[in-house]
Formats: structure tokens, C-alpha cells, sequence
């Protein structure tokens, strides 16, 4: 096995070869002199195939498909304070938030790390704030980026969301504006600062599931190096294919647990990375989950770790599904909360909770942080109605409305979200919110947008001045919960203790189509002594009953309203809206 190194401007070549040390399964080299900026790959043998190029998987730096030797020194600000109970979500793509002129954001920082840095920004004809002050305005405490590990493009020549990974400890070079060498670092590490000083905690998007390499004709690094060590292969020496792209990479061997375990590490202690979600985590084993999460907790306790709990197709693991994760250090998305509340994401006949009052339970499950389900604490839930894959919110209630005959109006959709916003932000658990969700972000109908560019996935920011009211909308929401410490409780006896449902818990009559509860403050802390929410899914005014008053109103079908006496025991509910009464403390 032999180490490529060549000058960047001279393209002097260093040929070195690599010896093996005594555990024969790694290879070392000394080679003196000041080498950065240097390019590297490597060649060996395997029996007859000679192979080249290879790239070096623990490359902090890659062009080109070259790994460049670089000594970045620049220090990224501390993370601010947050407990993960206190947690609001939302995830966004580098590219797709300020990559549109309506941004507000100066022309050669759009789509890149620096254009979510950028402060001051408005809607240009407006005095609306955009990106990174959008954010502030909403009130959210951690943006979850979507793929920046480097990646390939396979489908798309200029544009993908980055769930092709190729480099797992390198910046994507293609979000850099600079174009110095060492730019896709220190302009990440200056996004991260910026988050950072505005308040604002981050999360990866890691994709350790799989890569773009394919066996045996796409060898580009792990695979071409050691593909038994870093991929699961079936007994006839195929890989295993439980991501559905093409390999599945063995999270249990003890180099691909290494790997992984080092690779967090590497962006928590260098970069100042706040947390991770989990690609496809069903398909990392749950003990190196547990090890990564002892890892990243023992550098900070409050480091946030979450991930998707299933596969997307045959593994020979046991997948690492929802209800694994029990007090072991991270927390699963809810899809039976999201299936719920927008409807089964693979029945688009489904209307859901929010479009026609259904699925009762689930809702249920979901208000109480899964923990009558699937969690050892409400933490362990992260809640929510839309994500970058599947329909956006807006064009699901369209999509099923259409399949059953039917046509929302502009407003019946408005009213359908802000409904959703505040049953997210009063659930248990942790919520999470997906770029223009709360302005009723389309992609013209289409679900799966990985590779349809910009034309399809830019944020559009003039939705933001079109839905203005649901915007404040959300971010009424987002602040009624970090008021409420009753609506982000950190434990299981703490949830079942605060919530009684009227129906199931009371015995109170609660009309078809509407969740109901009472939730008492068992912390203290509130403001409220408790309060009564309803939720009214269906499509016609239904009357509630509410016990033990009198109540003053917070909100009344779905609009904040200064706390006032109730005038009746009886509350009528609007369609598609919420109401909570309040006790003061």
C-alpha cells in the first residue's frame, strides 16, 4: 500500500510506501516537511486489482476526490445553555434557505454556510426579518442542518440534499463562498460561531448508514480499503442493502464502531456540534448508539441525540426501532404522532387528525411524549408533523383533500397548521418544525425533492409575508411553550401525573373528532396552576363540556387572546382549532 502526495501548485509528486504495524490492519507512514495544502490518496493491491485514487476516510478536507492535509486553527463560540426538554427543532438545507434572491441575503453568501450567518436580513418590500433573524423572531433554540458532511451528487449535477455521503469528517465544499482551501471549514466553523452567539444550538444530519460507493465497480474509499470491516455482506458476498441505497455499513465491526464513535467526537470537540440526527439509525446498532451517546454525554450531558428508528429495506441486524432507545441516551422521531396528525405518509388518502378529526389514539400517544408507547421519557419523542422528506404539510392536506374529491381553501389550510403548531408546542417531548412550515412552504405536490434543484426546493421567502399571521401564529406558539414548563415536562411520572384526558381519564363526554385534557403543573414553576386544552380536528363546531370552572382563555379557536373569565361551561370548538383555558397559579 502505498501514500500519493502532490504539491497543490507545483504538482511535485511524493510516492511513500506504508507499513503495516503489528495488528496488520493499519498503515503508517513518517514524511517530513511542511505538507499543507498537499493533496493525498492512496493505492494498493487487492490479489489482481490494482487500485488508485483511493481517498482516505478520515480526510478532514476533500476536493476533487482528493484528501487535502490542511491546519485550520480558527475557535468556534461556546454553545449557549439548554436542557433538552427546553428544545424547539428546526431543520433546514444550507442551500435551500438562502439560496433565493427573496432572502434577503447578499448575492455571494446565498446557498452557502455564511448566507445563514448573515444578520439584519429582511424580505426584500418588507420590514419581515429572513433567515438567521427568522429564526430568532420564531423563537426555535436549535437548527438542525441537513447533510454538510461531504457528499456526492449522483442525480443531480449541481444540487442534492447530501444523503450520499462520501467524506464523514469533511465540510461539503460546495457550501463554501471562499476559495481558499481550507474555506468549507472555517466558514462552517463561523456558521456554527454565529448560531452559537445568537442563542442558537446546532444539530448534524449524519448519514453513517451507508455511502455513495457500490461493490464492486464504485470503490472509492472504505470499500475499496477494507469493505468487510465498514459494510455488512451477505454469506454470497453481496452487500446488504437495509438502507435501499446500495450498502449498508456495519455500525458492530469493531473499525466501523470505531469510526463512528471517533466521527461524532471529532465534530462535537472541533466544530462545537451541538448534537446529531440519525440518518436510517435503525441501522446502527443499538450498543455503538449506546457508546456514542456515553461518548458525546461525557463531553456534555445536554448534547442532543436523536434519529430515525427504523430501516428501508432487509438487514441482518436487529433494527434499532423505536422503543430501543429506552434510557439510553438518545430519543426517535414520532412517526405515529406525525401518521396521526397529517395521516399515514403511505396512505395519501388519509386525512389524518387535522383534516378530518381521525386517529384519535395516536394524537393521544403523541400529547403524552409516547410514554404510554414507546419512551422511558418524554425526551426520548421527538414530535412532528413535517420533515425534508415526504409531502410538505400544506401539499399533504391539498394531496388528500384532492384524493377524496375535495378542495381546502387558503384559509382551511391555515388553520390545519396553526392547529398543528399548537398541538406540537403542547405535547410532551421535543418538537420539530421544518423549514417554511410555518408559512406554508409547497414543492408543488411533489414528496421526495432530493434531486429536483433549486427551482423546487429554494425557500420561497415572499410565502413569509403572504402568511404572515401564521408565521406570528408559530411563534406564539413556540413562546406559550417556553412560558409553560407544564408543556415540556422531563419525565414519565411527571407526564402521567400533570395529564388527564376528559374522556378516558375523567369520564367526561367529549364529542367525535376532539382531544381534550387536563394538565396540571407538577413543577412548581408555572405560571398556570393548569390549564384544559382542546384540540377540534373535525370539519364542524363541536361543544365541549369543561369541568371544574370557571377558566380564563389563553387561546380560543386557535387565536391568542389576553386571559379573560370564560362565560360558560359549555365551549364551542371551531373546526380545525384549539382552545386553552388557563388556572392561575
Amino acid at each position: 500500500m502505498r501514500l500519493r502526495l502532490v504539491h497543490p501548485s507545483t504538482r511535485e509528486l511524493r510516492v511513500v510506501d506504508l507499513s503495516q504495524t503489528i495488528s496488520r490492519d493499519v498503515f503508517v507512514a513518517d514524511v517530513p516537511g511542511d505538507l499543507r495544502g498537499w493533496t493525498y490518496t492512496y493505492e494498493l493491491r487487492r490479489g489482481d486489482l490494482a487500485l488508485a485514487d483511493i481517498v482516505d476516510p478520515w480526510a478532514t478536507l476533500v476536493h476533487a476526490g482528493r484528501g487535502i492535509i490542511e491546519a485550520e486553527s480558527s475557535t468556534v463560540t461556546k454553545r449557549p445553555p439548554l436542557q433538552q426538554s427546553d428544545a424547539v427543532i428546526y431543520e433546514l438545507h444550507v442551500r435551500d434557505f438562502t439560496n433565493d434572491a427573496s432572502s434577503g441575503v447578499r448575492p455571494e453568501w446565498r446557498g452557502c454556510y455564511l448566507g445563514l450567518s448573515e444578520r439584519g436580513t429582511q424580505v426584500p418590500g418588507s420590514d419581515l426579518s429572513s433567515a438567521l433573524d427568522h429564526l430568532l423572531d420564531l423563537g426555535v433554540n436549535v437548527v438542525q442542518l441537513m447533510p454538510v458532511q461531504g457528499f456526492a451528487m449522483p442525480n443531480h449535477p449541481w444540487y442534492e440534499w447530501g444523503y450520499m455521503p462520501n467524506d464523514y469528517n469533511a465540510p461539503h465544499v460546495g457550501y463554501a463562498s471562499g476559495v481558499d482551501f481550507e474555506a468549507p471549514i472555517r466558514e462552517y466553523k463561523q456558521l456554527i460561531s454565529a448560531l452559537h452567539e445568537a442563542g442558537l444550538r446546532v444539530t448534524m444530519d449524519v448519514v453513517y448508514n451507508h455511502n455513495a460507493e457500490r461493490w464492486p465497480d464504485r470503490l472509492r474509499g472504505m470499500m475499496a480499503l477494507a469493505p468487510k470491516s465498514y459494510f455488512r455482506f451477505t454469506p454470497e458476498g453481496k452487500p446488504w442493502d437495509g438502507s435501499a441505497c446500495g450498502n449498508e455499513f456495519n455500525s458492530a465491526s469493531p473499525h466501523g464502531r470505531k469510526f463512528l464513535r471517533e466521527s461524532c467526537k471529532y465534530w462535537v470537540e472541533r466544530f462545537g456540534i451541538d448534537g446529531f440526527r440519525f440518518d436510517l439509525m435503525g441501522l446502527i446498532d443499538a450498543d455503538t448508539m449506546e457508546l456514542i451517546a456515553s461518548d458525546l454525554h461525557a463531553i456534555d450531558p445536554t448534547l442532543l441525540l436523536y434519529g430515525e428508528p427504523w430501516a428501508a429495506g432487509p438487514t441482518p441486524i436487529e433494527v434499532n426501532g423505536r422503543g430501543t432507545q429506552r434510557s439510553r441516551g438518545w430519543g426517535v422521531f414520532n412517526d405515529r404522532f406525525r401518521d396521526g396528525l397529517r395521516g399515514d405518509v403511505f396512505d395519501l388518502s388519509d386525512l389524518g387528525f387535522l383534516n378530518d378529526g381521525r386517529d384519535i389514539n395516536a394524537v393521544k400517544h403523541g400529547v403524552r411524549g409516547g410514554v404510554d408507547d414507546f419512551a422511558d421519557a418524554p425526551t426520548e419523542s421527538i414530535n412532528y408533523i413535517e420533515a425534508h422528506d415526504n409531502h410538505t404539510l400544506f401539499d399533504r392536506l391539498d394531496n388528500a383533500a384532492r384524493r377524496r374529491d375535495q378542495q381546502l381553501s387558503e384559509a382551511e389550510r391555515e388553520a390545519m397548521s396553526a392547529l398543528g403548531a399548537l398541538v406540537l408546542m403542547t405535547s410532551q417531548g421535543i418538537p420539530f418544525v421544518h423549514a417554511g412550515q410555518e408559512f406554508g412552504r409547497t414543492k408543488g405536490g411533489i414528496d421526495n425533492t432530493y434531486n429536483l434543484g433549486d427551482a423546487v426546493n429554494n425557500v420561497r421567502w415572499e410565502l413569509r409575508w403572504q402568511h404572515a399571521n401564521l408565521v406570528e401564529h408559530y411563534a406564539a406558539a413556540i413562546r406559550l411553550r417556553r412560558e409553560h414548563p407544564m408543556f415540556r415536562l422531563a419525565s414519565a411520572d411527571e407526564v402521567r401525573k400533570a395529564i388527564a384526558f376528559l374522556d378516558d381519564d375523567t369520564h367526561t363526554p367529549v364529542p367525535a373528532g376532539v382531544v381534550a385534557y387536563v394538565i396540571t403543573d407538577p413543577t412548581g414553576k408555572d405560571p398556570w396552576a393548569k390549564a384544559l386544552v382542546a384540540f377540534n380536528g373535525g370539519r364542524a363546531p363541536q361543544t365541549l363540556h369543561t369541568p371544574d370552572g370557571p377558566w380564563r382563555t389563553a387561546v380560543r379557536d386557535n387565536a391568542f387572546v389576553a386571559q379573560s373569565e370564560a362565560q360558560s361551561s359549555d365551549l364551542t370548538l371551531a373546526p380545525h382549532s384549539a382552545t386553552i383555558l388557563c388556572k392561575l397559579r
